[in-house]
């Protein structure tokens, strides 16, 4: 019987151990909600990969359009006009500060948010741009870049994911500053 209990006491220490290794290898549970993580902010790079997402599948293709790269908030898109001429754009996402609906014109502005460079400028020369047009009428004659107009719910999804871009772009206050 020795034999047999000693076995029986090694068997039931090792499936003691067993267990608490497992329970101390048991994954935490999340105490959030599936709903409470949906309606998290997004990150900033979040926000700005998936509207340039939005804004791949939506590049207006006229003047033969085509998407070159993204990365780290900078979509560059390319231009053509005529054989072997072009003109390369790259819009900086983090450099976009406001938005405004002005007579139905939804725009995004920003300092220097948009550089074109065309084949004729020398290397580091082009133009900047401070307005892009998103989606309306586009009275101010802003660039015009993408076909959003027609889908008014992507425009109005457009317009919360900017609000957010916005507010991680905008210039915080220093401690020292009183307004």
């Amino acid at each position: 019987m020795t034999k047999q209990l000693k076995a029986a006491i090694v068997l039931v220490i090792t499936i003691a151990s067993m267990n608490l290794n497992a329970q101390k290898k048991a994954p935490a549970k999340s105490t959030k909600s599936t709903t409470e993580s949906k309606t998290a902010k997004p990150t900033k790079q979040e926000t700005m990969d998936w509207i340039a997402g939005k804004l791949k599948e939506n590049l207006a293709l006229y003047n033969d359009r085509v998407f070159v790269s993204y990365k780290d908030g900078v979509f560059i898109y390319r231009s053509n006009y005529g054989i072997n001429k072009f003109c390369e754009y790259s819009y900086d996402l983090n450099k976009v500060t406001g938005m405004n609906d002005e007579y139905s014109d939804f725009y995004v502005s920003g300092n220097k948010q948009l550089f074109a460079h065309c084949d004729y400028d020398r290397a580091g020369e082009g133009n900047y741009y401070n307005y892009i047009s998103i989606s309306g009428p586009n009275y101010n004659k802003y660039r015009s870049l993408f076909n959003f107009g027609t889908d008014q719910v992507l425009v109005e999804r457009l317009k919360k994911a900017f609000a957010t871009l916005v507010e991680y772009n905008a210039t915080k206050k220093s401690a020292d500053e009183k307004f």
